[in-house]
């Protein structure tokens, strides 16, 4: 008797392996995209830590700019006593390049509290005394599953909620 498989094995286990890949493939691909939404609440919070630490540290005034259109976070800064009299042109404030979302991700239901200094946008501010304006704001996919990133007006403390 001759060792080995038959032509009608190998197939019907070709068969097993393309039925078993063809259900296990969207499951990842939906695994994929809510670690990639998960990954982008964890940098907007990380930016918005960084601003508070920075704030602190350096004695600066750090707003977080949200566009919401463009799907994208902006941070500038400006000193603490920064005073813009009438007579001087106002100057551009620093910034640093602006973080674009991954396709399919948006944010939606901004709250946010009013600002001290001027705003084209809607901006979360941290001060040198680690306090800020305090807002909230949602994360979402196409999928309707999202984060809600809260930051505390007395505290600037950073907090991710899934939803």
């Amino acid at each position: 008797m001759r060792k080995g498989f038959t032509l009608v094995e190998l197939i019907i286990v070709i068969i097993i392996l393309s039925i078993s890949i063809a259900l296990v493939s969207p499951s990842l691909l939906r695994l994929s995209k809510t670690a990639e939404l998960r990954s982008t609440a964890q940098k907007i919070a990380a930016i918005l830590r960084n601003s508070r630490s920075e704030a602190v540290n350096k004695g600066r005034i750090y707003q977080i700019l949200f566009h919401t259109e463009l799907r994208e976070v902006k941070v500038r800064w400006m000193k603490a006593n920064e005073e813009e009299s009438e007579g001087e042109e106002k100057k551009e404030r620093p910034s640093t390049p602006a973080y674009a979302f991954p396709e399919g991700i948006f944010i939606k239901e901004v709250e946010l509290k009013g600002t001290q200094y001027d705003s084209e946008l809607p901006a979360i501010e941290f001060y040198p005394n680690g306090g800020s304006n305090g807002g909230s704001f949602l994360l979402e996919a196409e999928d309707r599953k999202g984060y809600r990133i809260k930051v505390h007006f007395l505290t600037g403390m950073v907090e991710i909620i899934k939803v």
